[in-house]
């Protein structure tokens, strides 16, 4: 009685194996209505664009920045040099000394002015990343 009710209980699982690939080979599959398994890469991609647009932008800006530097380094120089000719020729011509410490303080005076322009520059812009953006 114990092996029938095996074979029986086997038969009838195949049975059933058997019924479920006959449904399965027979179903017609359609889309997905909802879109819960749909992956949301679009906005992936969307900004991982935005993101290398982003740092292709700062490295011409880094890129422009050590441009400009390097050239006033090199007008620092060409003026450093006209600077002593300039002294040559007026020490030759015999203008007074009170006459050559004004050209250089008012130089002095330049500077500080420039400085305390680009810091007021760099406040303003940093102010209005901060406050608007």
């Amino acid at each position: 009685a114990v092996v029938s009710t095996q074979s029986t209980g086997v038969q009838s699982e195949r049975e059933s194996e058997q019924a479920e690939r006959s449904e399965l080979l027979n179903r017609e599959f359609t889309a997905n209505d909802n879109t819960d398994t749909i992956l949301a890469l679009d906005a992936a991609i969307s900004f991982n664009d935005k993101a290398m647009n982003s740092d292709r932008g700062l490295d011409r800006l880094l890129d422009n920045g050590a441009e400009a530097l390097r050239q006033l380094r090199n007008q620092r120089s060409t003026l450093g040099i006209i600077k002593g000719r300039m002294s040559s020729i007026v020490s030759s011509l015999g203008l007074s000394q009170t006459v050559m410490k004004m050209v250089e303080r008012r130089s002095t005076t330049d500077q500080y002015l420039f400085y305390m322009g680009c810091v007021i520059t760099l406040l303003i812009m940093f102010l209005l990343l901060y406050f608007v953006i």
